[in-house]
């Protein structure tokens, strides 16, 4: 008579509720309960055992239906025969039946969608996540990135945990926290790159480099240039690009430096003002350059004035250019570090006055 309900697990099978009709007046007061009857009260047992996690208020509905259908059925059985009224037994089964179809039908339809939208949320927030993995690495990270990260891994981990489990609904619920906490680290990665495609930093980077190429082509002498944003130094010989080494920076060296402790690598143009070998370094050799420069010293006057600094805070110096790099990370406290071999040719090159120009980044 009726269809099988579909619901996750498996079809319910249809209700024989034709031959509990047939049966409702045959079977006297003491005969024992029918199959049929039987058969429908252990369909909807399965039925409310599985809308009631989603929709705990529709399984209370069916509970009170099946009570309803179970007293009707007494009471037919009870009367005599000639006290009977057939078919009310049965028209209460039918309603929970009914109703039944209709909430798992309902569920079935509410779990496709969840499920869909899981399939379709779950690359794009992997791929989120995959990137913050990447971009936690980068220098001026900090604590607050590293946290978001490790959420982000874990409400991703059960949202697939999840989904494994067909709870779409909840799965769907941890993608959103996911993507969330990666949106923490690459807002803060964002911020932390955004400075390097200001047009007029880079347009006033671009102009320091281009005068200290110009200086070492006009005395043809060395020159020294460092891209923060592409961790390179490259040294130029009479205005030529003559060698390119990996260089390594503070720890936080993409930031610009505005006070001392900050671990920033500065910018601007600098000289070397002392070349240090053996005992007067601790980095096998080194390149000591004129941090701060006239121009440090403004901008950290203003920023005090500002109070965007902390207001004991000093302005910093001991810059240098130094070895026992090639860690490939960003670690000093400011200073620029390089390979001891990627060393020996710089410290070789170099003289007290050679410039040092420092960028953000650069484009010839």
């Amino acid at each position: 008579m009726f269809e099988a309900l579909n619901i996750p697990g498996g079809p319910i099978p249809p209700f024989p509720l034709l031959a509990i009709v047939l049966a409702a007046g045959l079977v006297g007061c003491a005969s024992p309960p029918s199959p049929d009857v039987e058969g429908a009260r252990s369909t909807l047992a399965r039925a409310i055992r599985r809308v009631r996690p989603a929709h705990p208020e529709q399984a209370s509905y069916l509970e009170r239906l099946v009570t309803a259908a179970e007293v009707a059925t007494a009471g037919e059985k009870a009367a005599p025969f000639w006290a009977r009224t057939p078919g009310r037994g049965t028209a209460a089964w039918l309603r929970a039946a009914v109703a039944a179809r209709g909430i798992t039908h309902t569920l079935a339809t509410e779990l496709r969608a969840a499920e869909a939208s899981y399939r379709s949320t779950f690359p794009t927030v992997a791929a989120n996540v995959a990137r913050s993995r990447s971009e936690i690495r980068e220098t001026g990270m900090g604590r607050r990135e590293s946290a978001a990260l490790e959420r982000a891994l874990v409400e991703l981990a059960t949202a697939q945990r999840l989904a494994a489990a067909g709870e779409w609904a909840r799965a769907t619920e941890k993608l959103t926290k996911a993507q969330q906490f990666a949106a923490v680290v690459h807002g803060s990665w964002a911020a932390l790159h955004s400075r390097f495609s200001d047009p007029t930093l880079r347009a006033q980077w671009r102009r320091w480099v281009e005068l200290t190429i110009e200086e070492s082509r006009v005395g043809e002498s060395t020159a020294i240039v460092i891209d923060k944003l592409r961790r390179r130094l490259t040294l130029y010989y009479r205005g030529l690009k003559m060698a390119e080494f990996p260089a390594e920076l503070g720890a936080n060296g993409l930031r610009r430096k505005e006070h001392a402790g900050d671990r920033a690598t500065p910018e601007g143009m600098y000289r070397v003002v002392q070349l240090k070998r053996g005992s007067q370094t601790r980095y096998y050799k080194a390149l000591l350059i004129n941090y701060p420069n006239e121009e440090d010293r403004a901008r950290f006057a203003r920023s005090k004035a500002r109070g965007t600094i902390p207001r004991r805070a000093g302005i910093g110096g001991l810059i240098e250019i130094h070895g026992d790099g090639g860690e490939g990370k960003d670690w000093t406290d400011g200073c620029v570090a390089l390979a001891n071999e990627d060393m020996d040719v710089v410290f070789a090159r170099s003289r007290i006055g050679t410039p040092v120009t420092i960028v953000g980044t650069y484009e010839r």
